[in-house]
């Protein structure tokens, strides 16, 4: 299969399956494939599917010259081609939304990767309302809005 077909199968006229987005109208086709957020999108995918079938372009190397399966994790990514300065800053960056998008997007998955203790959104059914930390979580609870709500109800 060339390289043409692939692309023809990745970026058709009324999907993108690289930014999964659904183009309806010719204007919004071109704003999209010509966006900067596509661009580096597409740049991110060939770097994880190189058109040749070798390996992923994106591979640091240790100090010492050997495979990046040897790099310390708390000292660089090498799915995202970062170093750290520290095992908490390494935490941080894993943990973080850019790491699961690029780990997501190597692994093939469709649905959104779920980290074991880790919640992005807390909600409050009485309100109705969506709090985007368990700190907001407590104190929308503790707030006037909330106990009146919950008094009403």
């Amino acid at each position: 299969m060339k390289s043409s077909d692939i692309d023809q199968d990745l970026f058709t006229d009324s999907y993108c399956k690289v930014c999964s987005a659904q183009l309806i109208s010719e204007s919004q086709r071109v704003a999209h494939y010509e966006s900067r957020k596509h661009a580096s999108k597409v740049r991110l995918y060939y770097m994880l599917h190189p058109r040749d079938g070798g390996c992923p372009a994106k591979r640091l190397r240790s100090e010492n010259g050997s495979d990046a399966d040897m790099v310390d994790k708390n000292k660089c990514c090498t799915l995202c081609n970062m170093s750290f300065t520290s095992a908490v800053v390494a935490d941080s960056h894993y943990q973080g939304k850019i790491h699961a998008k690029r780990l997501k997007l190597l692994l093939g998955e469709k649905t959104p990767l779920k980290t074991p203790g880790l919640r992005r959104n807390y909600r409050c059914t009485i309100c109705s309302v969506s709090l985007n930390s368990i700190e907001q979580y407590h104190a929308h609870l503790k707030g006037s809005k909330h106990q009146t709500n919950l008094k009403n109800k």
